[in-house]
């Protein structure tokens, strides 16, 4: 699997910036490959009142899927440890949350992949409703669409247009070739003048 630095580069090559900051794993070394299920959330009209929240969300959890989810604020949590063993029961490969989450201890302990914007205790029941399911969405700038390819890392998330999605892998898999090349030189005893000289890129 490339990690999201790379996959970052092979970007590059085609002007795309793909790129999501701001929403770290819960536990670094959580990561999540897999195509995009969009979902996006509102205010509910009525907060205080039961709303289509989380049922609607819990019966959208699709095998080798990550979960994108927006309209969520940071302070609200649309996500938490129930939610993340039933996700992972059901094969999906990870969450992506521009939002907040909880229950950090049990979703430390467990194998679910979650990032998400920040950690706070404040339920999005009764709070948040369902708006819509499979539609694009835009996250700091970045296009979502359904069935993007999404990888996520420590380092960041990072969305590859389907359509694009052989070409990067193409790419991504010579960058990586690079980049190896360039990590043995410098186990080697490579100097920057030595690595400036084949113009390497990093």
């Amino acid at each position: 699997m490339f990690d999201t630095s790379v996959v970052s580069d092979a970007l590059d090559k085609y002007d795309i910036d793909g790129v999501i900051t701001g929403l770290p794993p819960a536990e670094s070394g959580q990561t999540a490959v897999g195509r995009a299920h969009t979902m996006r959330f509102e205010w509910a009209d009525n907060p205080g009142k039961q709303t289509n929240f989380p049922y609607t969300m819990l019966n959208e959890l699709l095998n080798d899927r990550v979960l994108v989810i927006d309209g969520v604020s940071p302070d609200i949590s649309c996500w938490g440890g129930n939610a993340s063993r039933l996700a992972e029961n059901a094969g999906v490969s990870g969450v992506v949350i521009n939002g907040g989450y909880r229950d950090i201890p049990e979703i430390c302990e467990g194998a679910f992949p979650v990032f998400a914007r920040q950690p706070t205790p404040k339920s999005g029941q009764y709070r948040l409703t369902v708006e819509s399911i499979g539609e694009p969405l835009e996250i700091d700038g970045v296009v979502v669409n359904p069935e993007d390819l999404i990888i996520a890392d420590a380092t960041g998330v990072v969305v590859v247009p389907a359509e694009n999605a052989v070409d990067v892998a193409e790419t991504a898999e010579i960058t990586l070739r690079e980049e190896l090349l360039v990590e043995r030189k410098i186990e080697n005893g490579a100097t920057v003048t030595d690595l400036q000289s084949n113009d390497h890129e990093f």
